[in-house]
């Protein structure tokens, strides 16, 4: 029997409220971080001898997972497995406990971002959530995009991204439909509460209008080819080093004092202090025509800092090491700096993360309309060149009996 138009719209109210609801909550949350950040950053920027920290910090973050979140250090992987319908509950102490200890990585300088945190700053509030409304498994997974799209779109400024984003990173090659609706609501809630709060999101140049011609177009696909092994290159590095310190270093809270001290050390030896942290303004630098930046240092510190086990997520220093590539792409082929820089840092992510729609849409949002075309192309380049193995192993890529990819 066909239900009638009301009857449709039932659940779809019901849904609207509870995006509304988590999207609320993941802006107060998202705000909350992101001034915690700033002040983690201005406090490491005029207190320099705070580098030598480092392994305390690591030795504070990796005893707090070991004591009170054994397995939460899988972070936005252990989301995105209970989006594919894992009966793993989420905790509400996730939240508190990727807050501080994310904050506490960034006092000390270790090259970690946010997006990571602030999408388990919103599962550990709405996964408990759903099981005292007793949602069924399916509504549950529903619900865990739903925090997604609204942590990524507030934490950022990029509601329709963050809401994209969220239908299409947990499944390579399908966007989840089903929660369109809830996502974008979600999405577009938080932002407008960040924004509500008077919190501040990094402002960008905005991208001239390029027209799409033979010239440009051959260099935006190269470098959409170098940013998507750039992007596998920094995945393999990063598991190269997670496993060699738990190889070499047995006892988890260990491993990032390690990890600390020899950050510390390359920071203060080869005059690394900008790339520690979020690294932001290097990226503002290269996409304003400076080619000074060397993406090399920020990836070394990022793949050490992830892999020792320093937490915040890798979405931002990826960005950064996207701009400074593309900056310097653009110097070796005569290609404009500024435009190169912005193209670089999302067809770096869109390689990373397997969301080259996301991507080509964070580009929009954050850089204005004029270089849909680029985007567009430099990350498909990207998604395309990097593989299925990306920073969310726990991507679900499906592979039928004859051997080919359910796409």
């Amino acid at each position: 029997m066909r239900r009638s138009p009301l009857g449709r719209l039932v659940p779809v109210a019901r849904w609207i409220v509870l995006a509304l609801v988590v999207g609320s909550v993941s802006g107060v949350l998202s705000a909350a971080f992101i001034g915690a950040l700033n002040w983690a950053t201005t406090t490491r920027e005029g207190t320099q001898w705070l580098v030598w920290t480092l392994p305390a910090s690591g030795l504070a973050v990796g005893a707090s997972y070991h004591w009170l979140g054994r397995g939460l250090e899988r972070g936005s992987n252990l989301v995105i497995e209970q989006i594919h319908g894992g009966s793993e509950p989420i905790p509400f102490r996730l939240t508190p406990l990727i807050f501080v200890a994310s904050v506490v990585s960034h006092v000390g300088g270790a090259s970690v971002g946010r997006e990571g945190a602030a999408i388990q700053l919103a599962a550990g509030v709405t996964d408990p959530l759903s099981r005292r409304l007793g949602l069924s498994p399916f509504e549950r997974s529903l619900m865990l995009i739903v925090a997604v799209a609204g942590a990524f779109g507030s934490v950022f400024g990029v509601p329709v991204a963050g809401a994209v984003f969220a239908l299409e990173v947990q499944r390579i090659g399908r966007v989840r439909y089903e929660a369109l609706v809830p996502a974008f609501v979600a999405a577009f809630t938080g932002d407008a509460v960040v924004r509500g709060l008077d919190v501040h999101h990094t402002g960008f140049p905005t991208m001239p209008a390029v027209e799409l011609d033979a010239a440009v177009a051959w260099r935006v696909v190269v470098l959409g080819i170098a940013a998507g092994a750039l992007a596998w290159l920094f995945v393999r590095a990063t598991h190269l080093v997670r496993d060699l310190s738990a190889r070499l270093v047995p006892w988890y809270p260990l491993r990032p004092v390690v990890g600390g001290t020899v950050l510390a050390v390359l920071i203060v030896s080869l005059g690394w202090r900008d790339y520690s942290g979020l690294s932001m303004p290097l990226a503002l630098e290269a996409m304003n025509g400076s080619a000074s930046g060397q993406w090399g240092a920020k990836f070394v510190l990022t793949a050490l800092s992830i892999g020792t086990g320093f937490v915040g997520g890798e979405f931002i220093p990826l960005f950064v090491i996207g701009a400074l590539a593309g900056a310097g792409f653009a110097s070796l082929t005569g290609a404009d700096i500024a435009v190169f820089a912005l193209i670089g840092a999302v067809a770096v992510l869109a390689g990373a993360t397997n969301t080259p729609l996301a991507c080509t849409i964070l580009g929009l949002e954050l850089f204005g309309g004029g270089g849909v075309a680029l985007f567009a192309l430099a990350c498909v380049a990207a998604y395309a060149t990097s593989g299925h193995t990306g920073i969310y192993h726990a991507q679900i890529v499906r592979v039928d009996k004859t051997g080919r990819t359910d796409r």
